[in-house]
């Protein structure tokens, strides 16, 4: 093999190449990155076997060819290389490198040992936006348990119909719920869906993370593709495969309150603010209480800290229904407002023991779930 690319070509995907790499002593080869040519281009190869991503990068193919490295040494010494034209070259299982005056081997191993990279070949596809795609992950994915005891709920769990889209996430302490209505608005032409039927995925919450990481910025198209344990996400030179979990998600539906007692309509921003302060004050329970003030018009915000102090606030809100007094902790609770992107929201409560709603008040895409702290 022998090749010459650009530096800033190389380095955005080796990083993202190297994140998908978990330290492997059993299987030596699996802290390598496989290095192939294809298409007249230098193509980056990384798994752990659950998770394989593949990049082909803009190059001047001398010689076809390929070999496996030490991924972490290669990602370093690109990184810390000039913005410069990067010359490879394989001979007898050795990488040399020269890039301006700066010249270095590496030691690798035969190409032909490193896993194969599985193929997802189904007609069911998915073409979405890619910003549209991102922000949907975004909304759910602080939701998502971090656990590997259940990997169902450490999990994004997305809903595929002809209509619309749903993404659902929970650690049985929250959950959010994102929907994007397929045929309303610019969507129509931002969203296709070439499925017969409904498809549910359970997408591990990693895969998700890494996801978010390769989108970045981009406004493109992501073709997503699915079989019936695998996925594939294409974004044209990159591409990016992952199991999916087995078993069924939790009955969420089951949790969410088809009613309420206590309604409240209050600025977002208002009651982040209110939040914040309050939880400087909370206690290593992370509490605040939360008390609506029917008669006033009010929702009051307090907090305590046996060492520190205590803090109470006060924010404007329309309050219908019966007053409630309620305890929350305020990390999940700002968790949830950060994914609303309008002010005026709503509050929905049932007692201090049931779950709360949190919503916008106009836009119908978006919904969270908070459990209370239970009341002493």
């Amino acid at each position: 093999m022998n090749l010459i690319c650009f530096k800033e070509n190389l380095k955005r995907n080796l990083d993202n190449a190297l994140r998908i790499i978990k330290y492997n002593s059993t299987l030596p080869i699996l802290n390598n990155f496989l290095l192939s040519t294809e298409k007249g281009m230098l193509k980056i190869s990384s798994t752990d076997l659950e998770i394989g991503f593949t990049s082909l990068i803009p190059s001047k193919v001398l010689k076809e060819g390929s070999i496996t490295v030490p991924a972490q040494l290669l990602s370093q010494f690109v990184n810390n290389l000039p913005n410069k034209n990067i010359n490879f070259e394989v001979k007898d299982f050795k990488l040399y490198l020269n890039c301006d005056n700066i010249k270095a081997s590496i030691n690798g191993l035969n190409a032909e040992d490193f896993p194969i990279i599985p193929k997802v070949k189904n007609d069911s596809i998915l073409t979405i936006n890619s910003k549209i795609f991102k922000n949907s992950l975004s909304c759910v994915i602080n939701s998502s348990a971090i656990s590997d005891a259940r990997p169902e709920i450490s999990s994004i769990y997305i809903k595929i119909n002809p209509d619309q889209l749903k993404f659902i996430a929970t650690d049985s302490f929250r959950l959010a719920h994102k929907t994007i209505f397929v045929l309303s608005g610019d969507n129509k032409e931002k969203i296709k869906i070439n499925f017969e039927q409904s498809k549910n995925i359970v997408l591990p919450l990693r895969t998700a993370g890494e996801l978010l990481r390769i989108l970045g910025d981009q406004n493109d198209n992501v073709k997503i593709i699915i079989d019936q344990n695998q996925i594939l996400f294409d974004f044209d030179n990159t591409q990016l495969i992952s199991r999916l979990v087995e078993g069924n998600y939790p009955d969420y539906e089951a949790i969410i309150p088809k009613s309420s007692e206590t309604k409240c309509y209050l600025s977002k921003n208002d009651l982040e603010e209110s939040i914040k302060l309050a939880g400087c004050f909370s206690s290593k329970l992370n509490d605040i209480t939360m008390k609506t003030n029917s008669e006033k018009s009010q929702m009051e915000i307090f907090s305590n800290n046996s060492e520190y102090g205590n803090h109470h606030g006060k924010i404007d809100s329309e309050i219908k229904g019966k007053d409630v007094t309620i305890v929350f902790n305020w990390h999940y609770f700002l968790d949830g407002l950060k994914n609303i992107n309008e002010d005026e929201l709503i509050l929905e409560f049932n007692g201090d023991q049931k779950p709360a709603v949190i919503k916008p008040a106009k836009n119908a895409d978006f919904f969270y779930i908070l459990m209370p702290i239970r009341n002493s």
